[in-house]
């Protein structure tokens, strides 16, 4: 369910409609886990990335890059959206970005709304 966006509510009916066992009690958990490994895979590759883009450019840290950004939705009312930058020697992804309007802290109190 997690391929396709749906959470853990959405993954007890399919599995109830389908008459499947049902999913892990701890999908929060795993999907944490999961988040945690992915962003370290990832700040890895991006890492690697630079270091060839570098190497690639005879050792000098300033390389061309590509930025490219999108919104969730088109408008002006969207909440979310993500950057990318991408070196264009080796058209990999060296930094990525995300962007929201929206606060979900635990400090909200504090901050007040966005």
């Amino acid at each position: 369910m997690r391929c396709i966006g749906k959470g853990a509510e959405a993954a007890r009916m399919f599995c109830g409609i389908m008459n499947l066992p049902p999913p892990p009690t701890k999908f929060s958990k795993y999907n944490k886990m999961l988040l945690g490994a992915t962003k370290d895979v990832c700040d890895a590759t991006m890492k690697d990335a630079v270091k060839e883009a570098v190497e690639e450019n005879q050792n000098i840290r300033d390389i061309p890059v590509a930025v490219d950004g999108t919104w969730q939705k088109r408008g002006y009312s969207s909440m979310n959206g993500v950057v990318t930058v991408t070196s264009v020697n080796t058209g990999k992804v060296i930094d990525t970005e995300i962007l929201s309007k929206h606060c979900v802290c635990k400090d909200k109190k504090k901050h007040g709304p966005v």
